[in-house]
């Protein structure tokens, strides 16, 4: 287990190499860069003071020189500061993470709760009217794209019931309710796409298992149905679930920039969306890089995450 793990380990160097490599060039390639921002928000700049700040920006280095330098501070966990606000990067992801957290975990809550027992259902009934109407919810997920669901759901909440959700950010610890308004919505909207997918495959797999021999057996010596289903076919139909949700961590991780800028909430998305628009190199570079080592390690844990499901898998 510990070779597989430092195997693993090794194994997403390169991949995060070209990570960084692929964001820090797409970057250079876009039209205008941070000075330009700048330059629209400070007025006119003449060409010595424009000069004096790409220098102290160290935007004036050749393209390698720039990306060895980022590099080496990404080595150090010392991301540098926003070229736009001058804010230390470390500074905003400390108030922007904990945001993007309780989004995706609440979304992830609220999808697998809805998705593994409909899935169940579903597979428990096939072909019967319960099975449908799980099966027409699972591909309204698949069909409705976040930015428009997001959009529909806080219009209507606006029209039937004079009701958005506050704007900002409050902490669960300062106040619970106020913190549950702010997210319930937008990670509803997330934990649907999510249930949808994984409401599919629980489906899928619970049907295969229920065919085996050893639940028909259980069957036949007299166990009860939710026994038989729950403790015996649905942990052995898990793991392609497990995989599911796994891939679905990235779909989260990409909804909650759309998400986030729709129902207004300081996450890591929105704070990305704003450093893109400003040609802010550093704090985009620094949050994609972020995203790319969570999804290497979130991958990981869901390969770890077999072994604990079927005792006879094991890595070497």
């Amino acid at each position: 287990m510990y070779k597989y793990v430092i195997r693993r380990a090794l194994l997403a160097v390169p991949v995060l190499l070209l990570s960084s490599l692929i964001v820090f060039g797409l970057m250079r390639v876009m039209p205008g860069d941070a000075l330009t921002a700048l330059m629209a928000e400070s007025g006119n700049i003449g060409e010595k003071e424009l000069a004096k700040v790409r220098k102290d920006l160290r935007l004036d280095l050749p393209y390698h020189e720039q990306y060895l330098l980022w590099l080496w501070q990404m080595v150090s966990l010392s991301p540098g500061d926003s070229l736009f606000t001058g804010e230390p990067i470390a500074v905003s992801l400390r108030k922007a993470i904990p945001v993007t957290l309780e989004l995706t975990a609440l979304a992830m809550i609220l999808g697998l709760a809805i998705a593994v027992p409909i899935g169940v259902l579903s597979a428990t009934r096939q072909d019967k009217p319960s099975d449908y109407a799980g099966r027409m919810v699972a591909v309204t997920g698949l069909s409705f794209p976040d930015f428009w669901l997001g959009t529909l759901v806080i219009t209507f909440a606006a029209i039937w019931f004079q009701w958005i959700p506050p704007i900002g950010y409050t902490s669960f610890w300062d106040s619970p309710w106020r913190n549950l308004q702010q997210f319930l919505l937008p990670a509803a909207v997330l934990g649907f796409r999510l249930s949808a997918a994984t409401m599919r495959m629980t489906r899928s797999t619970v049907l295969e298992v229920l065919r085996e021999d050893y639940v028909r057996t259980a069957w036949a010596k007299g166990l009860g149905g939710r026994l038989v289903v729950y403790k015996h076919a649905l942990k052995n139909a898990l793991i392609p679930v497990v995989t599911v949700v796994g891939g679905q961590l990235g779909v989260l991780l990409a909804g909650a920039v759309v998400v986030e800028t729709i129902f207004a909430l300081p996450g890591m998305g929105r704070l990305t969306v704003e450093a893109i628009i400003y040609r802010d190199y550093p704090v985009v570079q620094t949050n994609v890089m972020l995203v790319a080592a969570t999804l290497v390690t979130l991958n990981l844990l869901v390969d770890l995450t077999y072994a604990w499901l079927d005792p006879r898998i094991r890595y070497r």
